[in-house]
């Protein structure tokens, strides 16, 4: 016998099945204009270092009735060397197989890259999981958002076998809001742009993807400057004191595998 309810949280419409046959979380829908603690987290007071030339600071995320709003700036400190900071929003929980999406507008400048991912690794391990860096991206880097790039990594943390793809759009992403999906299956890796498909990946032995039996995956959002040593990936940063860029998210949206459909 499955029960349904439908509850209104923080912004958040939660669909929450029970059923003594499936262990799944909820569908969760959020249009991301004011922030909810019970499950979003911001980083803050720290860096990733290379290839990052930003410290994440929690300031850096603001919300409205527009959405969310991560603003790249220059703010130098006396603690590190990290002169801009940027924000990152991190799910509280880690979830499996399903789809993943957000409407959002990156930002167009070189050297700075805007992202929707799925994350897990040695300091962000759900319970049960393997703590090896699993990864699938979708990110925008700002010297030409007339295209994304998608990427994967399974059971690396040397970040040694990556498997990007550049996927070119036909308008640039960072003039108006267009909606990006990750489905994420035991089989394959399907990225869609504005509810098409653009690119699959299948699951094989000689290469696998990211499975949700070695570890379940954290949903994150950040902005970042890149380091000038690879400005040859992204574009060179300038460094200019000037900077303030601001890239933009709303209506992020998460589906069990049952129910995804995109």
């Amino acid at each position: 016998m499955l029960l349904r309810t439908l509850s209104q949280v923080t912004g958040f419409i939660v669909m929450i099945t029970f059923s003594p046959f499936i262990n799944a979380k909820a569908t969760l829908e959020d249009p991301l204009t004011e922030l909810d603690s019970t499950f979003w987290w911001k980083s803050h007071g720290w860096s990733n270092g290379f290839p990052s030339y930003t410290r994440w600071e929690s300031e850096a995320i603001s919300h409205s009735d527009e959405g969310m709003a991560i603003t790249l700036s220059y703010a130098p400190n006396e603690i590190d060397e990290f002169d801009f900071q940027s924000g990152e929003l991190r799910s509280e929980e880690f979830y499996g197989y399903g789809c993943y999406e957000v409407e959002m507008k990156p930002i167009a400048e070189p050297g700075v890259v805007s992202s929707f991912f799925l994350f897990a690794g040695p300091f962000d391990k759900p319970k049960g999981g393997n703590g090896m860096h699993n990864e699938i991206d979708i990110e925008f880097l700002g010297y030409d958002t007339n295209m994304l790039q998608i990427n994967f990594w399974t059971n690396d943390d040397r970040y040694a076998q990556s498997h990007e793809q550049l996927v070119y759009l036909d308008f640039d992403a960072s003039q108006d809001f267009h909606r990006y999906a990750i489905k994420w299956t035991k089989n394959s890796i399907q990225w869609f742009v504005d509810g098409s498909l653009v690119f699959t990946v299948k699951n094989s032995k000689r290469d696998p993807i990211p499975s949700a039996r070695d570890s379940q995956l954290r949903i994150m959002m950040n902005v970042w400057a890149t380091d000038e040593r690879i400005s040859n990936w992204a574009g060179e940063f300038s460094k200019d004191p000037e900077t303030n860029l601001t890239a933009y998210y709303r209506n992020f949206r998460y589906l069990p595998l049952r129910s995804c459909s995109l």
